[in-house]
């Protein structure tokens, strides 16, 4: 499959990508359907699609297109994203992808590991969250279908994401928060141009409804009707690492989960790059995170269960509070293939781990980030991990969204701007725990 001209119904001919996606197929029943068909679930059992692929001509084009002559964004891998419009490729998702794979030495020191490395998706573009890479394929699938509206349901990064990619591809964003959510990121939708509401429900309940909604009015909504493609810009996480470990595969990757879009395809991102002969990645085990105040998809895997319960979230990880997850047995089948776990952690234990991380690599994750380095540091105790094994934990989002839901820290104010009384401040500041010890604490407990 090469690039070619594709006619569109409603734009005229078109320039195609080096997309080699073929069809949509059912995860459960293995029904397929046309890649250019508008259904979001199967038919027949109601479970969700994939995008599938001619990995021949994959293996050929990557072969004929060297990494330099590459973009260093999303589109880097372009022939196993579905996304077969040069044009509606183009104005999205430039600024998406290829962050940071950041050596953590100092934090695996404290936490005995050798070979740490943190993917810091919080430094994804545009919005600073690992949702930058889904978002990019939803809002590209609007524009090969002609349509300029776009919706979302969303506990805070998804928003945010959509309102920015749509902003930049002149789409009008329609975002639907759930109740006791994050109202710093609703305000930066607004910000963003985006049109705002908050709806009376968790987030399991906003979603059921905004479904209804899209089937009645006939609007898109990146995280429901556009899921097939949204979910593939997921495994590009996975596709970077290893690239940037040099073509070697970790032995471990420690994945938050809330809907568990990430972690079910980066473990579909790795069986591809094994398909195509690019890394040996069968060795690779997938570790789940979750905070206690919500973890369906950890719990039924620890309880060695198919398919998730759901529960009601009581947690300050707002970004993971999903407690009916769409793709939780995906994730299950996924850590059971690769050999890998689940742990969870408590806010505090969580907001332990987002000052841990801070302390030893200076890097500000959300609670979601935080909860991945309570559950490294959880299975780093418990010997998960080989002392010299490469391991590598995801960060999705970005602290600096998500400071006023930090509990509140003790620093001292009201000091007279006078020498003795700031030598005696600085005195007593040097007599306190530092906030690395104080982590630990917290996460030993």
């Amino acid at each position: 499959m090469s690039p070619q001209t594709i006619e569109s119904p409603t734009q005229g001919s078109r320039q195609r990508t080096r997309s080699c996606a073929t069809a949509l197929v059912c995860h459960r029943c293995d029904h397929r359907y046309p890649l250019e068909s508008s259904v979001f679930a199967c038919p027949d059992c109601g479970k969700g699609l994939d995008v599938v692929y001619d990995y021949e001509a994959a293996a050929a084009h990557f072969r004929d297109v060297p990494a330099a002559e590459r973009p260093h964004n999303i589109w880097h891998f372009e022939e196993l994203l579905p996304i077969v419009d040069a044009g509606a490729q183009a104005r999205v998702g430039q600024h998406s992808g290829y962050t940071p794979l950041i050596r953590a030495d100092r934090l695996g020191a404290e936490l005995g590991l050798s070979n740490l490395f943190i993917k810091d998706d919080s430094s994804n573009r545009p919005s600073l969250s690992y949702k930058d890479r889904v978002v990019s394929m939803s809002v590209a699938r609007l524009l090969e279908r002609g349509k300029s509206e776009i919706g979302c349901v969303s506990t805070g990064n998804v928003g945010t994401a959509v309102a920015s990619l749509a902003a930049k591809a002149g789409v009008e964003a329609y975002i639907c928060y759930p109740n006791r959510l994050e109202d710093t990121k609703a305000q930066a939708c607004a910000a963003l141009g985006a049109k705002v509401f908050q709806v009376e429900g968790n987030y399991d309940e906003a979603n059921r409804r905004c479904r209804e909604v899209a089937e009645d009015t006939g609007m898109d909504f990146a995280n429901i009707t556009l899921r097939p493609f949204y979910a593939e810009g997921a495994k590009t996480a996975s596709f970077e690492i290893v690239e940037q470990l040099g073509w070697e595969a970790p032995e471990h990757i420690v994945s938050p989960a809330a809907g568990g879009t990430l972690s079910s395809r980066m473990h579909k991102g790795l069986n591809e790059l094994q398909l195509l002969g690019l890394a040996e990645t069968e060795r690779t085990a997938i570790h789940i995170a979750q905070p206690s105040g919500c973890n369906p998809i950890a719990s039924a895997i620890l309880a060695e269960e198919a398919e998730v319960h759901p529960v009601m979230p009581e947690t300050m990880a707002h970004s993971l509070a999903i407690g009916a997850p769409g793709d939780g047995y995906l994730v299950i089948d996924a850590v059971h293939k690769r050999g890998g776990t689940a742990a969870f952690a408590s806010d505090p234990e969580i907001f332990a781990g987002i000052d841990l991380l801070a302390a030893t690599e200076g890097l500000l994750t959300e609670p979601a980030g935080g909860t991945t380095i309570a559950v490294l540091e959880k299975l780093a105790s418990a010997g998960r991990f080989g002392p010299d094994e490469t391991v590598v934990a995801v960060i999705t989002g970005n602290g600096l969204k998500t400071l006023p839901d930090h509990p509140e820290k003790k620093w001292r104010h009201g000091i007279d701007c006078k020498m003795e009384a700031m030598r005696e401040a600085i005195d007593q500041l040097k007599a306190t725990p530092s906030l690395m010890q104080t982590a630990h604490e917290q996460l030993q407990v």
